[in-house]
């Protein structure tokens, strides 16, 4: 925070922007009004909002309207979780470039929920649904289990299982058909995202001197 904004602001502000900057920098999103207020013990919702607000005008922050968690860091180099568009790429043919250059798709419904956790995938057990060994399950346990969204799961066998839920009731169909058909035992959460990490290149070696 630039020296300027910070004497600027009460000590109730600045406690709330550096509650916001933990949550965005080392969990990834920002927290709710609901967070907020009970972790400052600030009852009204409203009490929040004017502390956000005064932030918002002093050029801490920004906001997007009816989005719980749309609160970004004005000093924030960029947002991790908004990737720039630079084209569309179609199997066989050229690349689309993006019409326009600010365009840009937000992953922030990946890591949305307040109980995430993910799973290591080890093994070619999901190889059929193009999820490989050392491939990350992003699951949101707090998220509501609703007819066509997609499950972990443990069977009767503790393992883990994909699952979907099927339209017009609450069963469990799994994703990968088999000889055996699992009973599912206890639901981990909803897969909200896949996530596959591949190694970057080193940097050249500077040349010796």
């Amino acid at each position: 925070m630039a020296a300027g904004k910070k004497t600027s602001l009460t000590k109730r502000q600045r406690e709330i922007y550096e509650f916001l900057r933990d949550k965005i920098v080392n969990r990834g999103y920002g927290p709710t009004v609901r967070e907020i207020g009970q972790h400052f013990e600030i009852r009204s919702p409203n009490g929040v909002m004017c502390h956000l607000k005064a932030l918002e005008r002093k050029g801490l922050i920004s906001r997007e309207q009816n989005m719980s968690r749309a609160i970004q860091l004005a000093e924030s180099p960029q947002n991790r979780l908004n990737v720039r568009l630079i084209g569309t790429a179609a199997a066989a043919g050229p690349i689309q470039p993006s019409v326009s250059l600010d365009e840009s798709v937000s992953f922030r419904e990946v890591f949305d929920g307040m109980d995430l956790g993910c799973l290591k995938v080890e093994g070619s057990n999901f190889a059929p649904l193009n999820i490989a060994s050392g491939d990350y399950l992003i699951i949101c346990r707090d998220a509501q289990v609703t007819p066509g969204c997609h499950v972990v799961a443990l069977d009767d066998r503790h393992s883990v299982v994909l699952c979907t839920v099927q339209e017009g009731s609450s069963q469990l169909v799994p994703l990968i058909s088999g000889g055996y058909t699992p009973t599912t035992r206890q639901v981990l959460g909803v897969l909200t995202g896949v996530i596959r990490r591949f190694r970057r290149p080193l940097p050249p070696a500077e040349p010796a001197t």
